[in-house]
């Protein structure tokens, strides 16, 4: 499994910092507080680099769900996280799409 050390937020929820992992059905949020997203509830992702998708100032990975608001990620590591974490994300959505 592989994991990646994150801040998110739900919505306009306040952010959260923990480990995202990637699972073989689902993202796993490990913090203060867990919680899961099934990939098949992922609508798209894309990077938002504006000012209401950042996190901190961070450039964040934005999850569109199927239902509720958007999840934003930032990358603790880095920019180079996010690329990586958005492309090994498109794989395991699209993987479980045709599963």
């Amino acid at each position: 499994m592989e994991s990646f050390a994150v801040v998110w937020s739900e919505s306009d929820h306040p952010p959260r910092a923990g480990k995202l992992e990637l699972g073989t059905v689902g993202l796993r949020f490990d913090g203060r507080q867990a919680q899961s997203v099934p990939y098949a509830d992922i609508e798209s992702i894309h990077v938002g680099r504006d000012t209401k998708a950042r996190i901190a100032g961070r450039p964040a990975l934005v999850l569109a769900l199927a239902a509720g608001g958007p999840v934003r990620i930032a990358s603790v590591g880095g920019i180079g996280v996010l690329s990586e974490l958005a492309e090994r994300l498109a794989q395991l959505i699209a993987t479980s799409a045709t599963a």
